[in-house]
C-alpha cells in the first residue's frame, strides 16, 4: 500500500495530466483519463482536499 505522501505526489501527477488532456482538446474517452480520478480519489481518501492537490498541481515550477 503506499504512503500518505505518495499518494498525494501521484494525485498532483495525475492532475497535471489531467489538465495537459484537457489543453490537448481530450474528454473522458481518452485511455489516460482513466488514471486521473482513481488517483485523485485515493490522495483524497488518504486525508488530503481537492483545493491542496489543486494547488500542488498548478504551482508555479
Amino acid at each position: 500500500m503506499p504512503t500518505r505522501e505518495a499518494a498525494f505526489d501521484a494525485a498532483v501527477t495525475a492532475m497535471k495530466r489531467g489538465h495537459q488532456l484537457l489543453a490537448e482538446g481530450a474528454d473522458e474517452t481518452h485511455p489516460d483519463y482513466a488514471n486521473v480520478m482513481p488517483a485523485l480519489h485515493a490522495a483524497i481518501a488518504a486525508g488530503y482536499t481537492d483545493a491542496e492537490i489543486y494547488a500542488a498541481a498548478t504551482a508555479p515550477q
